[in-house]
């Protein structure tokens, strides 16, 4: 491996991994897309729902925490099931995690051009163009290629930055709306009204995927100060704060919204800015400002991480040696992010066109497109948490160690994990409709097209196997 190939060296803290993937959980969406899913079934048990998330994450965490004490490098999940169920395995969940994270950067893309013009016209009680959804996500997604262009110390400064920002924020404005609404007491806790069903199913179709993300970092193997340490800490850390911001947030929308109009609250395309507009418009503004900024951090975090992956790829040999090329001076997979910029562009305008005109109009079209790629990235980001549950089932088989705490830390929680995320999957797309349907279909076609590629190439016979230092 080239010298000018190697990726910048112990350049990240555990702080600095912590609130790096964070950026893709964003603190502030709990007033926004992160609560909607979960009150829509919950109503107002759905602080209990993102109790049961945080439980249910932490379970899905301990399957990259044990790894992580194993293994660390640029290929991440793919580098972890590579590991555990060979080759061909790991090579599938490599170009699986390529079609996870473009899914999400175009998600985040059909959300908020679908909410910024809305968004803004209602808080101005302005008519605004919806046009102008479009050039706010160019201009936001400018800083948030080029800061990963600069490199890995850049990007998690700048999230550093950004997320204290939002939390600070979201703590103070819930325990506001807490003090000043109508006390509820511990009834959010309780499966109020709408029995267990209503907060499991708040639980598997919202407040459990609001954590999706925290393994973001984890292709930041090389990069990480003693990643074998400090990545699996910081994936349990990144769970335990983000569940504390959640559980607050989502309680003080539940006390400001009421605890029985909840029915209502998913319905809006904006509840956060219609409780906290109570409040004057400072505060208001303020929010819209962190909620339509916060498509930078989830850019920088998602690219950074789908850089990495590609580059691991590239070093490989299974895609084109040339997409590991790395910066002289900022150390960064540059060649692999302008590919992703490209891809990112001509998909996210296909996309918008495609949706836009089969539904007829921006609202439907573009909200469609959304719930399309949510789609996508939730069920492929499941089957790749599935797949690194069973490498550590048979990590476990080969290391022959038969400590109760080795079983269970490598058999009983993911086996409890994967069960959660089997039912997940199903929840996601049992009740899908048209076109959102299609979805499943296009992670099928997607796999198949990557078999048949790993074994045309005979990429399956490439040892994945990297000095570490």
């Amino acid at each position: 491996m080239e010298k000018m190939n190697i990726l910048n060296k112990n350049s990240v803290s555990t702080s600095g991994l912590i609130f790096q993937g964070m950026g893709q959980l964003s603190p502030i969406g709990i007033f926004g897309g992160s609560i909607l899913g979960a009150a829509a079934f919950a109503l107002g048990a759905t602080p209990l729902s993102f109790i049961i998330g945080l439980l249910a994450s932490l379970l899905a965490g301990n399957s990259i925490y044990q790894y992580s004490k194993k293994m660390a490098s640029a290929r991440g999940y793919y580098g972890y099931i590579g590991d555990g169920l060979g080759h061909i395995a790991g090579s599938f969940a490599a170009f699986l995690y390529i079609l996870y994270e473009f899914a999400n950067l175009l998600f985040i893309l059909g959300y908020y051009i679908l909410t910024f013009s809305p968004t803004l016209g209602y808080i101005t009680s302005i008519s605004i163009p919806d046009y102008i959804s479009y050039i706010y996500i160019v201009l936001i997604s400018i800083p948030a290629f080029y800061v990963v262009y600069k490199g890995i110390k850049p990007s998690y400064k700048s999230q550093i930055v950004v997320n204290m920002i939002q939390i600070i924020f979201v703590v103070t404005i819930s325990i506001i709306i807490i003090i000043s609404s109508p006390k509820i007491g511990a009834i959010p806790f309780t499966t109020y009204n709408i029995g267990i069903k209503g907060v499991f199913l708040g639980f598997i179709t919202g407040s459990y995927l609001s954590f999706a993300g925290f393994g973001s970092i984890v292709p930041l193997g090389e990069e990480a100060k003693a990643p074998r340490k400090s990545i699996g800490m910081a994936v349990l850390a990144i769970i335990l704060i983000m569940g504390s911001v959640y559980l607050l947030g989502s309680y003080a929308m539940v006390a400001g919204w009421g605890l029985n109009n909840m029915a209502s609250f998913s319905n809006s395309i904006f509840p956060g800015f219609i409780i906290i507009s109570k409040f004057g418009s400072v505060p208001n503004g303020i929010f819209f400002l962190l909620n339509f900024f916060v498509v930078y951090p989830l850019f920088v975090t998602m690219a950074t991480a789908l850089s990495r992956n590609i580059y691991a790829m590239a070093r490989d040999g299974l895609i084109s040696s040339r997409l590991s090329t790395v910066h002289n001076k900022n150390k960064s997979p540059h060649v692999a992010l302008i590919y992703i910029i490209i891809i990112f562009f001509v998909l996210s305008g296909l996309s918008s066109m495609i949706f836009y005109y089969v539904e007829g109009g921006f609202f439907n079209g573009f909200f469609d497109d959304f719930l399309f790629f949510a789609t996508v990235s939730t069920v492929t980001t499941l089957i790749i948490h599935v797949m690194l549950n069973f490498s550590l089932y048979s990590k476990f088989k080969n290391e022959g160690e038969k400590t109760i705490k080795k079983i269970s830390t490598h058999i009983i929680m993911p086996s409890i994990s994967t069960v959660i995320v089997a039912l997940a999957i199903y929840y996601s797309i049992s009740s899908l409709t048209f076109p959102i349907n299609l979805g499943p279909f296009v992670i099928l076609a997607y796999a198949i097209c990557a078999i048949l590629y790993i074994y045309a190439g005979k990429k399956y016979k490439l040892k994945l196997d990297v000095k570490e230092e």
